[in-house]
């Protein structure tokens, strides 16, 4: 049914943050830097989609990426994500032999050696908290903001016009990875007939923080493939501005399209975490392969099954 794309992923504790009993306000803190801007930041995407190819001021150009960096942070799949690539990291560098983020947490040498024997041995390290979900999730929001915040600004942005309505997923932007072509490519509508993509290349050379927006008018294939890749991404809700009987189709179309999205095993607990309170200590346990599988499928489901390796 229609709803307004402000009620995506707007459930009571989800954008909220609660450490040690006491409100954490990052959140807030990034948002007001964004919101301001964005009606400006709109009027001139759609002004661009007018034109062949535009240049948009340094301040709106910034801000559009800051915006796109709070959607991906503040996603659905970005609390039990942190979890996910929290524990990828560690035991990514045990296996092979680094100690960035190891020693980014505290972690002390005798530890870490007796990790690395562990790993070598084939076993793994997850970690346990109160409310996990939500005490990651507050780490890797503070961590990541940086970083996302330069991903989005190296992307090559085009402004489409589609020949017909698209919908909104509750992902907010939407991560397409294409290994074919060597690009991940960031889907972001912005009206019901207008959507913004981010190309990031492979090839950093190819990549470019140039404050220019290009203008594509969308074929009713390329359309399609769009509205299936937002229908398939969606967690548990579709935005739509009407009714569409496509939906369900859509998905199934993306299915036979080979377009998979990672999937989130238990959408009601996070969309509660935040209600729960969490804390900063951490700990550490080493498992078999077999339990760090179950561990991590059971935040994160992937969209096309497979090994899961790291």
């Amino acid at each position: 049914m229609p709803r307004s794309p402000e009620s995506a992923c707007s459930s009571p504790g989800y954008n909220q943050l609660v450490v040690s009993g006491q409100p954490d306000n990052s959140m807030e803190a990034a948002f007001s830097k964004v919101e301001s801007r964005l009606p400006k930041t709109f009027d001139a995407l759609e002004e661009a989609a007018k034109h062949q190819s535009t240049e948009l001021p340094p301040e709106l150009y910034e801000n559009l990426h800051r915006y796109c960096t709070l959607l991906n942070l503040t996603a659905l799949f970005s609390k039990p994500g942190a979890v996910v690539s929290f524990v990828f990291q560690i035991n990514w560098e045990l296996q092979n032999g680094t100690k960035g983020f190891l020693s980014e947490l505290g972690i002390p040498e005798e530890v870490i050696a007796i990790w690395q024997k562990e790993h070598a041995l084939g076993r793994k390290v997850i970690v346990e908290s109160e409310n996990v979900l939500q005490s990651l999730y507050r780490f890797q929001f503070k961590r990541s903001t940086n970083p996302d915040y330069d991903t989005f600004r190296l992307n090559k942005w085009t402004i489409c016009n589609s020949p017909i309505e698209l919908p909104i997923s509750d992902v907010g932007i939407v991560p397409l990875s294409l290994p074919a072509h060597e690009v991940v490519c960031h889907i972001l509508p912005i009206g019901p007939k207008l959507l913004l993509k981010g190309l990031l290349f492979y090839d950093a050379a190819k990549n470019s923080p140039k404050p220019v927006v290009s203008r594509l008018d969308l074929n009713p294939e390329e359309a399609e493939y769009i509205f299936d890749c937002i229908c398939s991404s969606a967690v548990t809700e579709i935005v739509c501005s009407r009714i569409n009987p496509e939906v369900a189709s859509s998905i199934q179309r993306a299915k036979l399209k080979g377009i998979h999205f990672h999937k989130i095993a238990n959408p009601e607990s996070i969309k509660s975490a935040g209600l729960k309170n969490a804390n900063d200590e951490l700990r550490y346990r080493i498992v078999s392969v077999e339990e760090y599988k179950q561990f991590m499928w059971s935040f994160m489901l992937p969209g096309n099954p497979q090994p899961l390796n790291g």
